[in-house]
């Protein structure tokens, strides 16, 4: 459980973000084959704290060592509900990627769906006024608790 203090400092560092920029797209980033706990709860925090509008500006990315792993992803979709669950949540959007990052053909693919992400959203990004909304909303239901 996080603390006030440790929330309250969260909320800051987000608010510093959002105020300082435009995000086109979160990468919400898994490693294949191995999701984790952590791996559902931090979608659920990313919800939680940006609002259930986050999810439209979501892509996955999920994270292989070795080449023949990424043949793997759609087994591994239809095996695992819950993985399945997490994808639908974000619109069916992913992209594989060496853990690395140095392959030039799969940034330009993640940079070509990202942008592809960004026109199914009419060009609008995620802003600090939607993040606020979401924090209004998330603060009064936690006032209408106590």
């Amino acid at each position: 459980m996080i603390d006030l203090h440790e929330e309250e400092h969260v909320d800051h560092l987000i608010d510093q973000l959002m105020n300082e920029n435009k995000i086109h797209a979160f990468i919400f980033v898994v490693r294949l084959g191995q999701l984790t706990d952590a791996d559902k709860m931090g979608l659920e925090w990313l919800q939680r704290v940006f609002g259930d509008k986050v999810l439209q500006f979501v892509m996955i990315l999920f994270t292989y060592e070795r080449e023949e792993e990424t043949d793997t992803v759609i087994d591994d979709l239809k095996k695992n509900p819950v993985l399945e669950q997490l994808l639908e949540k974000c619109g069916g959007r992913y992209q594989t990627c060496n853990k690395m990052m140095n392959s030039q053909s799969e940034m330009r693919d993640l940079m070509k769906k990202i942008e592809h992400l960004f026109h199914e959203n009419n060009w609008q990004c995620y802003t600090g006024q939607m993040v606020n909304t979401a924090s209004m909303k998330r603060k009064k239901l936690e006032n209408s608790k106590c």
